[in-house]
This record gives C-alpha cells, sequence and structure tokens, in this order.
C-alpha cells in the first residue's frame, strides 16, 4: 500500500512538471517557408567627427579704449558650429580686463551660407552703448569671424530687419565685407 501511495505520488509529480514545463517552451515562429530567416545587424552610424581650433576671440579693455585678445579653443563639426561657438565665446569675458560688449546682446539666429554669416539678435537696453562702445561691438564682431578663412561678409539684423545704425551712433554696411 505505501508503495502504491508512493507511485501515485511520483507520478502525479511527474505529470505536474511536465504541465509546468510546457508554459516556457519557446513559442513556434510563423515562417511559413523551409529557409531561416537571416537578422540584418543594426547599422552603425559614423559619429562625426568633432574638430578643434585655437582662435582669437576680441573683447575690449574696461575703459573701452582697444580691443584685447583673448586665445580660446573651440571644438565645432561644421563651420557653421565653429562661427556659433565663435560668437558664444564673444558674449563671455575674459578676466579683469577683457570685457565682452556682447554679453547682454541675445543672439536669435546664426546663418552660415556661401560665406555669408547672417546674425540675428536682439538688443536690450542695457546692451546700448555711446558710440565709442557701438564702433567696438562691431569691430569685436568683425575681428573674431573674419579670422576664418570661409566667412567672406556678415550680415547683421536686429530682431529680423536691416537697420541703419546698431545702436544710433555707427552707420552699418550691409551686409559687411571681409577686407582683402
Amino acid at each position: 500500500m505505501k508503495r502504491f501511495k508512493a507511485r501515485g505520488l511520483l507520478a502525479v509529480m511527474v505529470v505536474s512538471a511536465a504541465i509546468a514545463g510546457c508554459g516556457v517552451q519557446d513559442k513556434p515562429s510563423n515562417n511559413q517557408g523551409s529557409a531561416p530567416t537571416a537578422t540584418t545587424a543594426p547599422t552603425i552610424e559614423p559619429t562625426p567627427e568633432i574638430k578643434e581650433i585655437e582662435a582669437t576671440i576680441y573683447l575690449t579693455d574696461a575703459e573701452l579704449t582697444e580691443t584685447v585678445e583673448n586665445k580660446v579653443k573651440l571644438s565645432y563639426e561644421t563651420d557653421s558650429d565653429l562661427v556659433s561657438a565663435a560668437i558664444e565665446a564673444l558674449q563671455q569675458d575674459a578676466g579683469d580686463n577683457a570685457l565682452s560688449l556682447w554679453k547682454p546682446i541675445e543672439v536669435k539666429t546664426v546663418v552660415l551660407e556661401d560665406g555669408l554669416v547672417t546674425i540675428d539678435i536682439h538688443l536690450p537696453d542695457e546692451a546700448r552703448l555711446g558710440a565709442p562702445g557701438e564702433m567696438f561691438v562691431i569691430e569685436t564682431l568683425k575681428q573674431t569671424l573674419f579670422q576664418f578663412e570661409f566667412v567672406k561678409s556678415i550680415a547683421l539684423l536686429v530682431d529680423g530687419a536691416e537697420i541703419e545704425t546698431l545702436m544710433g551712433h555707427v552707420e552699418l554696411e550691409h551686409p559687411m565685407l571681409k577686407e582683402q
């Protein structure tokens, strides 16, 4: 009798294990043909090459009497990225005697096309300066961007429009051309 109970118990355990194992099996795929399916490896897109250049960013001294050179390293992928990086660096002070007059100026867009850099800015009231300051704002931009061989001209827009003067003192050229 004990043997019968042990065999019965063993049979129940084997059947239970078989039933439980059925739920873990791989489901058959819906392949109609006998050919195995080929799995494609994901394509690896090449990462763009990040270049680095040492550039000169032109700032002014605290008294607005002269430009001050500030050497920086700029990282970029395209020429357009380089122009944008240079303008961002132009908006940073570089110490006690190297001030950025571009810091309070809001740069809305920067576009490089066929050697022409078009910059659309917004001038808040705190960015407006007298004649010497306005002249340095324009000169530091020109000196900073014209150091790059691919920049031939600069169009400076204020809130999307060409204006005669940036702050009311110095006449703007449309576009400003690189001197040969």
